[in-house]
This record gives C-alpha cells, structure tokens and sequence, in this order.
C-alpha cells in the first residue's frame, strides 16, 4: 500500500468505529501551533476531526432512575456488636510543642604541655 491509500484505510477505519459508537462525524478543524524549540519555533496547523453525538438530557435520565428500583440497603437478622478502643487524648487545650533538635559543640581543651 502506498502513503496515501495506507491513510486513507486508516481514517476509514475510525470513521466506522466512531460511527458503531453513536458519534457523527461534524468536519475537519484547522489548529493553530507552534512548533519547535524557541528561537526556532514556527508557526504551523494542525487538522484535528470533530465528532458529536447527541446528550443525554437531564429529563431522560431522571425517567430512567425512576423506572428503576432502588436497591434497598442489606438486612441483617443478628445485629452487629462493634468494640470500639479508646485513644488517648491529649489534655492541653493548644497544639504540642515541637522540641528543636540543637547540636552540641564538643571542645576539646589541648592538655597543658608539661615544661621540664
């Protein structure tokens, strides 16, 4: 296959997928860009295909959760016992101090030379 009929076989292909999906093919958009790196950036387009399909409204779906029923919430026959453990509870009523690490200097004094 050459170039174009390889592309041609591709944008049919997503046509028809698109279409199974619902979705209406609405045209061929041209983008503005740039492209590349600054200094050496130029200005170009890029074709983008626009589909669309029709919404759902906001009437449709309310009728469609009406017609169906609610799941009610499970039952059970032998009710639950839960245990809950206490956590111990700071007494101040501020938040707690936050000790600040400070390094200590450990000076060595030389030993006093001994004249003799």
């Amino acid at each position: 296959m050459r170039g174009d009929e390889t592309f041609s076989a591709a944008l049919t292909e997503i046509m028809n997928e698109m279409g199974v999906a619902g979705w209406d093919f609405a045209g061929v958009e041209s983008v503005p860009c740039r492209v590349g790196r600054w200094p050496f950036a130029r200005s170009a387009e890029r074709r983008v295909l626009v589909f669309r399909r029709a919404r759902e409204s906001r009437l449709d779906r309310m009728q469609e959760r009406m017609a169906t029923p609610e799941r009610a919430a499970p039952r059970y026959d032998d009710p639950i016992e839960i245990t809950v453990q206490p956590r111990r509870v700071s007494t101040s009523d501020g938040p707690r101090k936050v000790r600040k690490l400070r390094p200590t200097l450990d000076i060595h004094q030389p030993a006093p030379a001994i004249a003799g």
